[in-house]
């Protein structure tokens, strides 16, 4: 029984790393899409920006100007589609990694379950054997001193 006590801990042990591993999977993975989210923030502030750029070369009849800001907002929102489809391939990955994790976590939450009930099934079996064998050695004990009275009373009836 140790023998497989000994083996479900090297199990709960492995699935620990697992579960560390698909936690920093996670982790990383969740950042990556924090990464994608703030690129896209910067692509907007970028558009705003030009947006201002355009009404103000409006304003002052600047075309040169105007075409830049132009091709800036162009640009950024151009930039901001892709991003936003990185961020939602990202955001798959995320949700996978996710579920792996939860799934990694389920098992090992399992084997450590099964490993606790082994270990406090031995515990209490080994508490019972003790107990087992301390009654057998106060019965022992016992027999023994009851022996020796009967023997004393024996030999005190026995002598004239």
């Amino acid at each position: 029984m140790q023998a497989r006590l000994a083996t479900l801990q090297r199990l709960v042990t492995l699935y620990l790393a697992v579960e560390e591993m698909h936690s920093t999977e996670l982790q990383r993975m969740t950042a990556a899409v924090r990464e994608a989210e703030l690129a896209i923030g910067v692509e907007q502030e970028v558009t705003r920006s030009a947006n201002l750029a355009v009404r103000g070369a409006l304003l002052a009849g600047d075309r040169a100007s105007w075409m830049v800001a132009e091709s800036q907002r162009e640009t950024a929102a151009w930039r901001r589609r892709g991003l936003e489809q990185i961020r939602l391939e990202r955001e798959e990955l995320n949700n996978a990694a996710r579920e792996q994790y939860v799934a990694s976590r389920l098992k090992r939450m399992q084997i450590q379950r099964v490993f606790d009930d082994i270990a406090a099934r031995m515990e209490i079996e080994e508490a019972r054997r003790m107990q087992a064998v301390s009654d057998d050695r106060f019965l022992a004990r016992r027999r023994w001193t009851d022996s020796r009275e009967r023997m004393k009373d024996d030999l005190e009836m026995n002598s004239p």
